[in-house]
């Protein structure tokens, strides 16, 4: 999670630093950076390490390897701030060598959960959706260095950027879609102490995105306009069930307020929901959208996607995740030996009710600006993402001290003596 952290606050300095790269084409080597440092830098980071963490708790087994974690983990952060550096100065070859040491991360990572799953012998909706994100993983990361061996090597002359487009969508739809899906169904009955009633609607979505997802690639990738359309509608529809089947389970909580990092949640998959449909119009033949800066672009498409969607939902669940996590390894060995805080105290309120709300309202000025092609909301949409990330990492940073500092046991009150 600390690496994450640290992808997150560099992701966004960039952002801040560089706000011109939001309405740059997207086919920029910078732009394709700084989306690295988003996607694969913070979000994939993130959500491989709450995979390690959280597949064994959900599937009720133990992680297969350990130290496979640990060789991942170490690849991870060794090759991908040279995979940016690299995209940056369009370094091909140093490109190619980073893009092999993130693979080769990625197969220790599949190899790990796949062995987890099939030992733990569940096969529920939950099951599959890890199952079939860690394959769009793998075959994510393989189409993006088969990518820049063709451009080092003009292996097969084609336009690279349907192909870079079929590369997005395999990760930010196969990957991050596929896991949502599936492992939200886990977590939001354990953290508002509800249950899934209809498990029907759960899997029909997580099928139908599949479904989606498999005609999706091959269709951006040869740039067939209608048929990237009739697919996109069928992950629509998958998050459609999904939100219906979300919709049910929040019914049955026994916890009735929402708090702010499921709140998140909710907005992120609406967002999600939202960026789907855009991108349908995005790719539908007869639209007038397209790569270039301005009006509705493929530079609008993404920002809703990441910051919209993805960055919501995840942090959103960071907010629950990190000080479960941190509870357990802090003070999980110590219930029944001596008091103890809930793991709910060890976050703060305010700080989780700023941060996150202040990277919602950045979504609307960065949207405006990435459309008008305007600086000056451009920047005001930043400095919201910048502050909203500096108090959500404070945050953060809060309920991870209590890994090295535990917050010591309050003494018991003396009972007063009776009364006479």
């Amino acid at each position: 999670m600390g690496l994450g952290l640290a992808w997150f606050a560099a992701a966004v300095l960039a952002t801040a630093w560089a706000p011109q790269q939001l309405i740059t084409p997207h086919i920029a080597p910078s732009v394709i950076a700084l989306t690295h440092a988003w996607v694969l830098g913070f979000f994939v980071t993130i959500a491989v390490g709450a995979i390690y963490q959280l597949a064994p708790v959900a599937l009720s087994t133990t992680l297969w390897s350990e130290r496979g974690g640990w060789w991942h983990f170490a690849l991870h952060a060794a090759a991908v701030p040279v995979m940016v550096y690299a995209f940056w100065h369009w370094n091909l070859p140093l490109l190619g060598a980073a893009g092999s040491f993130v693979v080769a991360g990625v197969l220790l990572f599949a190899g790990n959960t796949l062995v987890t799953i099939v030992r733990s012998g569940k096969r529920d909706a939950v099951a599959w959706s890890l199952i079939l994100a860690t394959l769009w993983l793998v075959l994510t990361v393989t189409a993006g260095l088969a990518l820049v061996a063709n451009r080092l090597w003009h292996l097969w002359p084609t336009d690279p950027l349907p192909l870079l487009r079929a590369h997005a969508h395999l990760g930010l739809a196969g990957f991050f879609l596929t896991l949502l899906q599936g492992v939200t169904f886990r977590l939001v009955p354990m953290f508002t102490l509800g249950d899934v009633p209809h498990w029907r609607p759960v899997r029909i979505g997580l099928w139908l995105s599949q479904l989606g997802l498999l005609g999706l690639a091959p269709a951006l990738a040869w740039h067939v306009g209608y048929a990237s359309a009739v697919f996109g509608m069928a992950i629509v529809a998958g998050l459609v069930f999904s939100g219906i089947a979300l919709r049910q389970t929040f019914a049955t909580r026994k916890k009735r307020h929402l708090d702010v990092g499921l709140q998140a949640l909710v907005r992120g998959m609406i967002g999600l929901g939202l960026a789907s449909v855009a991108g349908i119009w995005l790719v539908w033949p007869t639209t007038a959208a397209g790569s270039a800066p301005g009006g509705f672009s493929a530079n609008v498409y993404g920002v809703l996607v990441l910051l919209g969607g993805l960055l919501p939902a995840i942090a959103g669940m960071m907010n629950k995740i990190v000080p479960f996590l941190t509870w357990m390894r802090a003070y999980g060995p110590k219930v029944g030996r001596m008091p103890t805080p809930p793991a709910s105290a060890l976050a703060n309120s305010r700080l989780e009710a700023w941060g996150l709300g202040l990277q919602g309202l950045a979504l609307l000025p960065l949207l405006v600006g990435t459309w008008l092609v305007e600086p000056l909301w451009l920047r005001l949409g930043t400095l919201l993402l910048a502050l909203g990330t500096a108090l959500f990492l404070a945050n953060q940073l809060l309920v991870l001290k209590h890994l090295f500092r535990p917050q010591p046991p309050t003494p018991a009150k003396p009972k007063s003596p009776p009364k006479p």
